[in-house]
């Protein structure tokens, strides 16, 4: 699965998410992407040098990693107000690529360093902003793909089984409240089993799901809702 992000061009912020499965190609789907309403923010599949030089033209606003490889030719170092705090290690205008396929205009390069101190290099057109603003407009592509990621994972949905905006969430809101269910489960549960018997959520969940949960769980969920069964009743009386 691919994601491709647009950042509302006055917020800064997420608005339209559109993911695809992997075996699309990157070409069409980065054409189809065009939004002059939007911030652009993709990843280096479609940082593709001619469509930079296309989106500077059209005035269409971007944010997109490009690969090592790429090379920055005749750099020039943008004034930027220095700060200790900041991840941002250069910011610059270049024209990128080698001379059998290089931008005929000039595009601003943002270096900066994840949380692991890996360099990262985006392009983008947008110089009314500081490059701190740029590279979080691309980190804020990574919270939208952990999140993505999460979903996958924690919520068994490896496919959708509808594509209308109903349907998404309906399915959605389905393991939600499915996902819920179960942590509470196992977070109360938990305290009733020994410390050498206890699992992990996510082999609790397909245990579960497998119909293969050890005797000492089945006991301890069993005493968890009995115990809750007993204070709802406790509580309906007071109430009564």
């Amino acid at each position: 699965m691919k994601l491709h992000v647009a950042l509302d061009a006055a917020t800064e912020q997420p608005v339209q998410v559109t993911e695809t499965i992997g075996t699309a190609h990157d070409g069409p789907i980065g054409e189809q992407l065009s939004n002059k309403s939007y911030i652009l923010v993709n990843d280096r599949a479609y940082g593709k040098i001619k469509r930079f030089d296309q989106y500077a033209l059209d005035k269409q606003y971007f944010v997109t990693r490009i690969k090592e490889n790429v090379a920055l030719v005749t750099p020039h170092s943008l004034n930027r107000m220095a700060s200790e705090t900041s991840n941002v290690t250069r910011d610059m205008t270049c024209y990128l690529g080698t001379p059998q396929c290089q931008s005929s205009l000039r595009h601003r390069v943002v270096v900066f360093t994840d949380n692991n101190g890996k360099e990262i290099r985006v392009a983008t057109n947008l110089m009314h902003l500081s490059a701190e603003q740029v590279a979080d407009a691309y980190k804020a592509r990574w919270g939208i793909e952990v999140f993505f990621r999460w979903i996958k994972q924690n919520l068994n949905v490896p496919v959708l089984f509808g594509t209308t905006k109903n349907a998404v969430f309906n399915q959605l809101f389905a393991a939600l409240m499915t996902y819920v269910v179960l942590k509470w489960l196992y977070t109360h549960a938990k305290s009733f089993v020994i410390s050498c018997k206890s699992i992990p959520l996510i082999r609790f969940k397909e245990q579960i799901q497998q119909v293969q949960l050890p005797v000492e769980w089945r006991i301890a969920i069993a005493r968890v809702l009995d115990k809750h069964l007993y204070l709802s009743s406790l509580n309906n009386l007071k109430t009564g």
